[in-house]
């Protein structure tokens, strides 16, 4: 999934399709691992992690660097020679790095703007913390 992640982020500008043919794999893999787990396994134990730990860094470096490689793909494309013709190279190298730093700013914005927890979630674990301890104090009492 982290390769097909990278194919896609990395070269999408190169292979626009390239992010319906993953989900489409995606749905394949998903309903044949359905199959697999209802017929012929039995069902796993589920395990409980706080995060997806080494991954989530891996997946935003990747991002990071998606965002270069997209940058620099479409900055020496022939599509950016043809919109700004009487660009100099020095010029359209720095267009891409302006380019590129607005984005990388835009996705730190977006990062922090959405939480890794979702508020529902934090109320239902205060509310199960809340009753949790009440339980707890009912029975100390004689």
């Amino acid at each position: 999934m982290f390769i097909q992640f990278g194919y896609v982020t990395l070269f999408s500008c190169a292979f626009p399709t390239a992010a319906m043919w993953a989900l489409l794999n995606n749905v394949i893999e998903i309903r044949s691992d359905a199959f697999k787990l209802c017929m012929t396994y039995q069902r796993p134990f589920g395990v409980r992690v706080a995060t997806i730990g080494t991954w989530q860094k891996a997946l935003e470096l990747m991002s990071i660097v998606a965002v270069l490689v997209n940058c620099v793909l479409i900055g020496t494309s022939d599509l950016s020679n043809r919109l700004f013709p009487d660009m100099s190279a020095s010029e359209r190298i720095i267009y891409i790095v302006v380019f590129e730093h607005v984005l990388l700013v835009m996705r730190l914005l977006i990062a922090h703007a959405i939480p890794d927890v979702p508020l529902w979630v934090a109320q239902q674990k205060a509310r199960l913390e809340f009753l949790r301890r009440e339980a707890f104090k009912v029975s100390l009492v004689p």
